[in-house]
């Protein structure tokens, strides 16, 4: 594969087009008849070997952490899903598509959707995790998002008939989503965002939700670097340094401490002027190696504490950009390695396409031949336990994130020719349910085969071949 594949993996250049908004549509139609909605909701078993794509992905990874983020992929088949994002990209690319490309989220799975702030300290609920975005067919993060809904019901305990009426109503929203963004001038739709204030109204007759969401709404400005500093630091000869909890938090080299110094450095260069002047007031204090998540748990991830004049502080996250799994899909890791700096622009690129506002201190860097891209830690950020939700909230949960998601699709110019597959296509909520409940019987069949490779009784001349 070349470097051009590589970069075209996330070239938003690919999606400026000289077609009018009718000729898009008339497209999207033609692209229905060409794939049916029929053909993109069949799912058909891919042959490859699930437990292998995992080894070749955590051969990049810090192999100490590889025991942590095992445990937490085994909690149920869900936490499996979350870990396993290049087998379902692989699944996806040898599958039927709609080749209809917009710039998409790559994991939209329901935990993925939460609670951020605004540069105006609004609190705003959308996507909020894009290692895996890139330019995309639209189909792929629906998929993923109603798979992880079959999964989080089945974990729940849900009855099978109203779960399946779940993602129905999932579907319908994402159309909805579509829909309501095809009727809006550009830069309504440009401006458009979704905040808490607008969560309470779209579900103030769900006690539960809304019992949640007056909790966030308090919780959530004190998710700061304040309370980071309060929690993750302790005083050392009269230094604040963060405090070491090993394998999770550790202590770095010297020689890695001073490449992430020289790395800010280089970022900070990138940033707009405000912040730029802002930063220049803090100075760098501690970085200590910190892993999150559950997929990228595993990869270099650090926390930068940064002291300012006045003596406050901000706590900044500088994680690993990895190759996304798409391209892990087409290349050796080798070859999906050679973008460099490409990979933190790509999540930042995406990140700043798919969230209406997004963090001021987003950047990107580069560091020991790694790419990074940097951001607030945890500021005013939270989440929705999905596990704790009954039926009739989870119902409201999934199909609110998919009208959100439909409507970061729409931040694309080629979005209306969704609107005009979709327009075409009918059936489409039950074709989307029908796939969620065929590939969730996949993910748990691979699920099986992970947890028993760990127990030692896996034996992989028993299951089918990568191609």
């Amino acid at each position: 594969m070349s470097k051009d594949f590589l970069r075209k993996r996330f070239n938003i250049d690919k999606l400026r087009l000289k077609a009018s908004k009718d000729e898009l549509i008339e497209a999207g139609k033609k692209q229905a008849k060409k794939v049916p909605v029929s053909e993109l909701g069949a799912f058909k078993p891919v042959e490859r070997d699930a437990i292998e794509m995992i080894k070749t992905q955590e051969d990049t990874m810090i192999p100490e952490l590889l025991p942590l983020r095992h445990q937490r992929m085994i909690a149920n088949a869900f936490s499996f899903l979350r870990g396993t994002a290049g087998v379902m990209e692989y699944d996806l690319l040898h599958s039927t598509q709609s080749k209809i490309w917009v710039m998409i989220c790559g994991d939209a799975h329901l935990n993925n959707f939460g609670f951020f702030a605004s540069p105006e300290r609004q609190l705003l609920f959308g996507l909020n995790d894009f290692d895996e975005t890139r330019v995309g067919n639209w189909e792929s993060d629906l998929k993923r998002l109603m798979v992880s809904a079959q999964l989080i019901g089945e974990i729940n305990g849900y009855n099978p008939d109203n779960l399946y009426k779940i993602l129905q109503n999932t579907a319908k929203a994402y159309e909805d989503g579509v829909n309501d963004a095809a009727g809006q001038k550009l830069l309504d739709r440009f401006y458009a965002s979704y905040s808490i204030n607008d969560f309470f109204n779209t579900t103030s007759d769900d006690k539960q939700l809304v019992k949640i969401l007056k909790k966030i709404a308090d919780k959530a400005p004190k998710n700061n670097s304040d309370k980071v500093v309060k929690k993750f630091t302790t005083e050392e000869n009269g230094k604040l340094v963060f405090k070491e909890n090993p394998p999770r938090a550790r202590r770095i080299s010297d020689q890695t401490y001073q490449e992430l110094v020289s790395a800010m450095e280089e970022y900070q260069k990138k940033l707009s002027p405000d912040v730029k002047v802002l930063l220049s007031s803090f100075k760098l204090t501690d970085i200590i190696r910190y892993s999150v998540g559950v997929g990228s748990f595993g990869t270099r991830c650090y926390l930068v504490l940064l002291t300012g004049r006045d003596g406050s502080h901000l706590v900044l996250q500088i994680k690993e950009a990895m190759p996304s799994k798409y391209d892990l899909s087409n290349l050796s890791v080798a070859e999906a390695k050679q973008q460099g700096y490409e990979e933190g622009r790509r999540v930042i690129t995406g990140q700043s396409i798919l969230q209406t506002f997004y963090d001021p201190f987003l950047g990107y860097t580069e560091a020991g031949g790694r790419s990074y891209y940097v951001r607030q830690f945890r500021d005013m950020k939270d989440s929705i336990d999905t596990t704790k939700l009954d039926e009739e909230s989870f119902e409201a949960y999934a199909t609110l994130c998919a009208f959100i998601l439909a409507r970061a699709h729409c931040q694309s110019p080629t979005a209306a020719m969704i609107y005009g597959y979709l327009q075409e296509s009918k059936q489409f909520d039950k074709c989307m349910a029908d796939w969620a409940v065929a590939y969730s019987k996949q993910v748990e069949q691979d699920y099986e085969a992970f947890t028993k490779y760990l127990r030692g009784e896996y034996d992989s001349r028993l299951r089918r071949k990568r191609k």
